[in-house]
């Protein structure tokens, strides 16, 4: 299954989706292109501070708890390591220009972070705009097949050594 989603856990505006991997590159990159859709721009001077962000924090908590509950309804998993089970990430962003697909290492069991640019297994799969759904989904599927696991940073060489 492929899991299509926002960064923030956005209940009012949207769910993740998760969809088979059997869909068509075509499918694929036009759930990519509603994600991006979707995406809206934060004002950094206008959110909470102090304990106006403590309260947001509890609230975004439980919007976090309702997601989980949501998201093992919708894929029929029993629980989040069921759902992450062999799962590869790739991140993607999307400006005027392009479409840009990187991707990044599994670093705990439900949790992933990017790899950084010195590992050399670290890939960037880029589609210009306009792009056609399918270009989108082909991207998205490279990446996804290039995605590396607990990418190990490259060995130290020891001055003086042999």
């Amino acid at each position: 299954m492929y899991a299509s989603g926002l960064q923030n856990t956005d209940l009012d505006h949207g769910l993740d989706e998760f969809l088979p991997t059997t869909i068509s590159d075509a499918e694929f990159g036009a759930a990519i292109r509603r994600c991006h859709d979707a995406t809206r721009f934060e004002d950094w001077n206008t959110l909470p501070m102090g304990d106006a962000a403590k309260a947001e924090i509890r609230e975004w908590k439980k919007k976090l708890i309702l997601w989980k509950h949501k998201a093992l309804e919708m894929t029929g998993c029993k629980n989040l390591d069921e759902l992450y089970e062999d799962a590869r990430y790739s991140s993607s962003s999307r400006t005027k220009d392009m479409y840009a697909f990187l991707n990044s290492s599994r670093d705990k069991p439900t949790e992933f972070s990017l790899i950084p640019g010195h590992f050399s297994d670290y890939r960037e799969f880029i589609v210009k705009q306009p792009a056609s759904d399918e270009m989108l989904g082909q991207a998205a599927r490279m990446a996804l097949d290039a995605g590396v696991r607990n990418a190990l940073p490259p060995p130290r060489v020891r001055r003086g050594s042999i």
